[in-house]
């Protein structure tokens, strides 16, 4: 055969494979949102948007909109409780406060699973961690173990209040500097928050400048915008594949994360005194015996980095360095208004 005929062969044969992989896709995609079991059943069953095979309803949810703001317009249309299709993942949006009331408090059990998504996949490492860990006996045992340690070192709860004062008073100093004039609270109320938490896990206390202060807030800020912000690859799990800025920046991240995890996690074993816990890392230092004991063996390496990790509030950004912050720009954006 003439290369030109086997040019010509190898072509239509690429061709033949990726109008079967395609065919496959839209069947595969079609059957996921038409099928019987795509969704939870509920009576009466919620308005949902408009979807379209692999693609789902992000047609609708397109615009230069926050999503948050898209959300609100479309329950003016569809009600306070409606559904649609983030690709094959059916979902529901809850909104408006009663309905999110019910959700969280009254009903928390019953929505306190976590979705496998590939980003925080990666950044918990398959899911060692307390924020994205499933709703389990196990997870409840960690959560518990993160709760109890506040009480477990110093003087406790008055120590934690002195610590957030402290954290406070910088805060004003740096708000008054402006004297005045227009000035972003973002910046000021994550250095405060990222202050009093690596205060209280480490025992570290930074000044405004500090290397270490500034490494930990850039890469805390490199992890919300790669996580807390959405992107398709968790929509489409198979986009990982492929090059990928995102993921890539998201790596880094993870690694200067825990290079500097490490690094504490070492210090204080080395300088551990038993029962006398400086702060939140010795206390969970101390507890892991017991939580040896109650599971009936060793805890892993990997999670016992996760949990710490999860105190620190680095885990996505999004634990406690991100949502503490957003609650008071929130309501210094509503005071304002």
């Amino acid at each position: 055969m003439s290369s030109g005929g086997l040019s010509v062969c190898l072509t239509t044969l690429l061709l033949w494979v990726l109008a079967l992989t395609t065919a496959w896709l839209l069947l595969r995609g079609l059957m996921g949102l038409c099928g019987g079991d795509s969704h939870p059943p509920s009576d009466p069953p919620l308005p949902c948007l408009p979807y379209l095979p692999l693609l789902g309803s992000l047609l609708s949810l397109r615009g230069d909109q926050p999503p948050h703001l898209r959300f609100t317009e479309l329950g003016h249309r569809y009600g306070p409780l409606y559904a649609l299709y983030l690709g094959p993942h059916y979902t529901v949006v809850v909104n408006n406060y009663q309905h999110a009331r019910e959700v969280l408090l009254q009903r928390g059990k019953e929505f306190a699973g976590r979705p496998k998504m590939v980003t925080t996949e990666l950044l918990t490492r398959g899911g060692k961690d307390i924020a994205f860990a499933d709703y389990s006996p196990l997870w409840k045992n960690h959560r518990r173990l993160v709760h109890n340690s506040f009480t477990l070192f110093g003087e406790g709860t008055s120590k934690l209040q002195s610590i957030v004062l402290e954290a406070v008073e910088v805060l004003c100093c740096d708000l008054q500097a402006s004297r005045g004039k227009a000035v972003d609270p973002g910046p000021p109320l994550m250095r405060a928050v990222t202050n009093v938490v690596c205060t209280l896990v480490f025992s570290s206390t930074y000044q405004p400048g500090d290397p270490e202060l500034t490494s930990v807030m850039e890469y805390n800020d490199g992890i919300v915008q790669t996580i807390a912000r959405g992107g398709l690859v968790d929509i489409f799990p198979w986009l990982r594949f492929l090059p990928n800025q995102t993921l890539a920046k998201l790596r880094d991240c993870i690694t200067t994360r825990d290079q500097l995890l490490s690094k504490k996690l070492q210090e204080h074993k080395v300088s551990l005194i038993s029962g006398e816990p400086r702060d939140l890392l010795d206390a969970l230092l101390q507890g892991q015996t017991r939580i040896q004991h109650n599971q009936g063996g060793p805890r892993s390496k990997e999670r016992v980095q996760k949990e710490l990790d999860e105190v620190v509030g680095f885990v996505g950004g999004v634990q406690m360095c991100q949502t503490a912050p957003t609650c008071p720009t929130w309501t210094l954006s509503s005071m304002r208004s």
